[in-house]
């Protein structure tokens, strides 16, 4: 290498020599073949096999089923939603699920568990959230291998099967949280009609509806979309972007009120009494969060321990009296989410950097950061809160394993990474499902105190 490339761009040149980086070239996309979609579709169905065995399962409600359970029965029936805790919008769902469980199993359709209508919308959610996945990295790394690897690791993993698994609101807003940063990333890498900013807006929108966190992922799309320019694409301007999302989201929050409206009382539908309501409910939802008295949970954990699998939730266990046990666990794949730790710091390293500008890894890293980082406003939370970033955490692994499984060399590093996983996947699946087993087997899985 001669002296010249040795240096970085810029050093020792006046100011007015110094050239901007240039704009990184949009690599052809390989098409997808019909041996790529039927993998595809294998790798889906996997996704529903992991989520619909055993559904009812208990049959009962267990964690924040108590809550979320009874607040979509009073959107069925007409009453005011009781929970406000969070807006609206996920517990209709949930409620436009059962409605259509009922009316399947009233007309004969199915004969399946009430439990299994409870938790249909967020099992389907979490399928949903597979093909996602594979949108995203195929539009972001432009190869069908990729897209499928990450796929296949987010249709397996922990805790986004056992979130999928029980009547609440994550998975739901996970859902719309990737579509909002799919259809994001179709403007920056693969179009330059602006649709898809709308569509991208409306989606995050319904995910705020959901939760307020949804806020977050929405600043790290905004972000992502002012700071990248990939190919020949043009930019949006910067102040579009910002109100398009500044007014959609808020708008779409408003609209998802409606349906809580109409269950007041007639004499509260009046437009200022609404408001009031309305305005006492998001009072009520601020202080939860901050009331201490929440921030006592045996699962708390701080957000730097997220990462690292320090402390799942435990949604249900049971002990039976031949020396057996049942168990449903929000946990994580450790080796999976240390590598996703790893390969998202090398990403900061080489995003903005003059000679290896790494658009891809930027794009990566700001929607893991902004879902991540911002909760540094609570930093303490639940493990849970991880479920967002596990489709970002998959395509982030599945861009490294694609690169192992190139050269012969390395191809030793992904084979053995993949198949460590298919062994966790079986070894964890009883805890995923809530599978009858022996007690020691328990104890030999879940070795770590913090895990227990």
């Amino acid at each position: 290498m001669s002296e010249e490339r040795s240096q970085p761009i810029g050093v020792g040149q006046p100011e007015s020599q110094r050239e901007a980086p240039p704009v990184p070239q949009v690599a052809p996309a390989l098409p997808w073949c019909r041996q790529h979609w039927l993998l595809l579709g294998a790798i889906l169905l996997l996704g529903v096999f992991m989520r619909g065995c055993l559904l009812g399962f208990p049959p009962n409600k267990f964690f924040d089923e108590i809550y979320y359970v009874d607040a979509a029965n009073d959107y069925l029936k007409g009453i005011a939603d009781a929970n406000s805790v969070h807006p609206p919008l996920a517990k209709i769902q949930l409620a436009a699920a059962m409605l259509l469980f009922d009316v399947a199993k009233l007309n004969g359709l199915i004969n399946l568990e009430d439990t299994v209508g409870w938790r249909l919308a967020p099992a389907l959610a979490g399928v949903g959230t597979v093909g996602l996945t594979a949108w995203l990295a195929f539009v972001v790394l432009r190869r069908p291998r990729p897209a499928l690897l990450a796929a296949a690791l987010v249709a397996v993993e922990h805790l986004s099967v056992a979130e999928s698994r029980i009547c609440t609101l994550d998975s739901i807003q996970t859902f719309w949280i990737m579509l909002g940063i799919c259809c994001a990333a179709e403007r920056i890498w693969r179009s330059d009609n602006d649709k898809w900013l709308w569509f991208s807006a409306l989606a995050l929108g319904v995910a705020t509806g959901c939760k307020w966190n949804g806020l977050f992922a929405a600043a790290g799309v905004v972000l992502a979309l002012w700071t990248l320019r990939v190919g020949e694409l043009p930019k949006s301007h910067p102040l579009k972007v910002l109100l398009l999302y500044a007014l959609v989201i808020p708008g779409i929050y408003a609209l998802a009120y409606i349906p809580y409206a109409r269950t007041l009382p007639p004499a509260k539908q009046t437009v200022s009494q609404v408001f009031s309501d309305v305005k006492a409910q998001h009072i009520r939802m601020w202080k939860f969060r901050k009331d201490p008295k929440q921030f006592k949970h045996q699962y708390l954990s701080s957000m730097y321990q997220w990462p690292f699998v320090f402390r799942p939730i435990w949604f249900h266990f049971r002990s039976e009296a031949n020396h057996t046990c049942t168990g449903i666990v929000a946990f994580g794949m450790v080796p999976f989410y240390w590598l996703s730790v790893y390969l998202l710091l090398e990403c900061l390293a080489g995003a903005w950097t003059r000679e290896y500008w790494d658009p891809v890894g930027q794009f990566l890293f700001i929607t893991y950061g902004s879902q991540y980082f911002l909760w540094v406003s609570s930093w303490t939370g639940f493990f849970y809160y991880m479920l967002p970033l596990v489709p970002i955490m998959a395509v982030v692994v599945a861009r490294q394993l694609d690169n192992w499984l190139r050269y012969r060399q390395f191809r030793k590093y992904a084979v053995g990474f993949l198949i460590m996983l298919a062994v966790m996947t079986l070894l964890y699946f009883p805890f995923m499902c809530g599978l009858n087993v022996p007690y020691k087997y328990f104890q030999t899985l879940f070795f770590v105190p913090s895990w227990v």
